[in-house]
């Protein structure tokens, strides 16, 4: 799925390349090799109330407000193409989110961790008619932070130094379950039928 997106595996594999390719995930321009986070961090992350006082979990708050895209209105009883309306009292929903999450952890086609700026990752899993879900990787280098500098001195640039990032080693300090997301846009034609 979403094959356009993929790059091809570089033919000598790190061992972290290695491991993150073994562990199912694509590579695409954005993708850092870190492993991600195990299944129960992303139930916890799932679970965890947004704040303190929030009656609900993340994952059921985000349901909520996710439901109303993509054409659906629980206001006017239109359905949405794969979500379930979350309806009923407030514990009632964290099950349906949570229903919702197990579905999507058992259905895994597409996982990715990617790099959207300094220190921030995405970890984002879809499911084969692209649905899914992002959590919210806080990482931190592994690494002498002088590197990039020393690569940019030696002259690194473009793909040179996308693949350095890309190659760069990480650890996860906090996940954070940060929404579901839908089919990608223009891209419908790369799902199976």
């Amino acid at each position: 799925m979403y094959r356009s997106l993929q790059l091809p595996w570089p033919p000598n594999l790190t061992p972290a390349e290695s491991r993150y390719r073994e562990a199912g995930c694509v590579n695409t321009k954005g993708t850092i090799y870190l492993l991600p986070p195990s299944i129960d961090t992303l139930e916890e992350a799932f679970k965890a109330p947004p704040r303190a006082r929030s009656e609900m979990t993340s994952g059921a708050i985000a349901l909520c407000k996710h439901f109303e895209r993509g054409g659906a209105s629980s206001e006017h009883g239109r359905p949405h193409p794969y979500w379930t309306l979350p309806v009923g009292s407030n514990q009632k929903k964290d099950e349906i989110a949570a229903s919702i999450l197990q579905t999507m952890l058992a259905t895994i086609t597409w996982q990715n961790v990617m790099l959207l700026h300094r220190n921030v990752a995405v970890y984002e899993i879809r499911n084969k008619l692209g649905y899914g879900m992002r959590w919210t990787l806080e990482i931190e280098r592994n690494e002498d932070p002088g590197t990039e500098q020393a690569d940019l001195a030696e002259g690194k640039e473009g793909v040179d130094l996308v693949l350095e990032e890309k190659r760069r080693s990480y650890k996860i300090n906090k996940t954070t379950f940060r929404g579901f997301v839908e089919p990608m846009l223009n891209l419908n034609h790369e799902l199976p039928n």
